[in-house]
């Protein structure tokens, strides 16, 4: 039982640092996996590695064709775009549910997060930054009490990660993105749920449509 538990704790630790090499672009999407290498590299046996690449298939970030090996995802434009309309809908869903439970010590919280996303945005750090954001929604979506949404979004929530990583791109600078943010806690503390509704819209659709056009 305790090999089985460490042998799982091994697999997610290098699932999560293969996300972070696929996110940095280390890896670029389409890139074989080779099991081989991957096990030398990070110094684990084949089946550490078969493990945190099954956890990636079920992230969405690889696909895994019999005989032939293992590749990162190389997602389409309607392939950004199905993920971000489910975005949208489960999270104007979530953040109307999760606005009776935004209280003094949830705000607190998020300007917390709010105040590392400055402090990131200043040092030019978009990995770091983009890591903050999808804390600063998935918090919010926590509050919503829709166990059913939760596990939705934490579906999604990789594939949603890796989405943010072009937009440095697209942005003009981290202020850029980090003032998007702002203007997002803004409109959460109002507590009315027609401009929350309106600002995660237009939050959203902005970031697609600077990636979309």
């Amino acid at each position: 039982m305790k090999s089985n538990i460490i042998k799982e704790s091994l697999g997610e630790i290098i699932a999560e640092e293969l996300r972070r090499s696929i996110w940095k672009r280390e890896i670029g999407f389409g890139e074989r996996l080779i099991e081989n290498e991957l096990s030398a590299k990070y110094d684990v046996s084949r089946n550490v590695i078969r493990d945190a690449l099954k956890i990636l298939e079920n992230d969405g970030m690889v696909v895994i064709e019999p005989r032939k090996g293992t590749y990162v995802s190389d997602f389409s434009d309607e392939d950004w775009k199905e993920i971000i309309d489910l975005r949208l809908m489960v999270e104007s869903y979530a953040f109307l549910k999760a606005l009776p439970h935004l209280e003094n010590p949830e705000f607190i919280e998020l300007q917390s997060i709010l105040d590392k996303m400055k402090y990131k945005d200043s040092v030019e750090d978009w990995m770091d930054l983009f890591d903050l954001d999808m804390k600063f929604h998935s918090y919010i979506v926590s509050l919503s009490g829709n166990s059913r949404i939760i596990k939705l979004y934490e579906s999604i929530k990789v594939q949603i990660r890796t989405f943010l990583l072009y937009l440095d791109e697209y942005y003009t600078s981290p202020k850029a993105f980090y003032e998007e943010q702002e203007e997002l806690m803004k409109a959460l503390l109002t507590k009315e749920p027609k401009i929350v509704e309106n600002k995660i819209h237009t939050h959203i659709k902005y970031v697609e449509g600077k990636f979309l056009g």
